[in-house]
């Protein structure tokens, strides 16, 4: 699909025409005429395998985490026009999770919506820097925005993929995806939906560092397309994970 061809992501939100014709005036929404409206559901993965030799892979919780995501869209009679993944293992696992117990159209495997390579980042910061990789959560919270701001300032340091060209894969990731008059469903991971939101909200890169620390795993993100332009409507959704008897399951890593 040509981005080309799609609004513009991250367009700042403006006034819906009005049917009236009358000037200023802004009819409501059901009266309104040729006014497009379209869903974008990003998803991140559920929890990978931290710690074990191989990261991209759903751990045992990851799986069930995208299995009860699948129950509650089918147990709400959520439908999908088109389902794009990035192409990690753990992307399409968390996909046939969720498709296990939710129908869904086949996705379309498109890398842009692939995760930042943290550990590249994470190296070239401490080289730079001089310091020790983080040891535990505290540290590591206190490290990833700086970490963060980091790649973005001093690009020229960083051999692989900047933060200017991630933020702009992403965008037109996103471009490509938005279709107007449909549901799309992205599962994708947190620094990818960070970003995207960073876009659409105008944050600093430390804001959206500290956005993305807060992505729960297998949480839903809603974003709505009206009037030309893209608004949050619902993030870092957990409902399949609300009951108490799965409070351990509301996972950030």
């Amino acid at each position: 699909m040509d981005a080309s061809a799609n609004p513009a992501f991250g367009r700042r939100a403006g006034r819906c025409p009005s049917s009236s014709g009358r000037k200023g005036g802004t009819a409501p929404l059901h009266e309104r005429k040729n006014v497009s409206m379209g869903e974008i559901i990003l998803v991140r993965h559920g929890q990978a395998s931290f710690g074990a030799a191989d990261y991209d892979k759903l751990s045992p919780l990851g799986h069930e985490q995208s299995e009860w995501l699948g129950s509650y869209f089918a147990d709400h009679d959520m439908r999908f026009d088109t389902v794009f993944r990035g192409d990690l293992l753990r992307h399409r696992e968390t996909f046939e999770g969720i498709a296990s117990r939710c129908p869904l159209p086949e996705p379309r495997v498109d890398a842009r919506f692939n995760e930042l390579n943290y550990d590249l980042i994470q190296d070239a910061y401490l080289v730079a820097e001089g310091h020790a990789a983080p040891r535990n959560r505290e540290e590591f919270l206190h490290h990833f925005p700086l970490i963060f701001e980091h790649w973005a300032e001093r690009q020229v340091d960083f051999e692989h993929e900047t933060f200017n060209v991630f933020a702009e894969r992403v965008e037109n990731a996103m471009r490509a995806a938005l279709v107007p008059d449909q549901t799309t469903l992205i599962v994708t991971s947190g620094g990818v939906i960070g970003v995207a939101l960073r876009e659409l909200l105008g944050l600093t890169v430390r804001k959206c560092a500290e956005l993305i620390l807060n992505i729960h795993n297998s949480s839903i993100h809603r974003l709505r397309y009206e009037c030309s332009s893209l608004r949050l409507a619902e993030f870092n959704a957990c409902p399949h994970l609300a009951a108490r008897e799965r409070t351990h399951a509301r996972t950030f890593i």
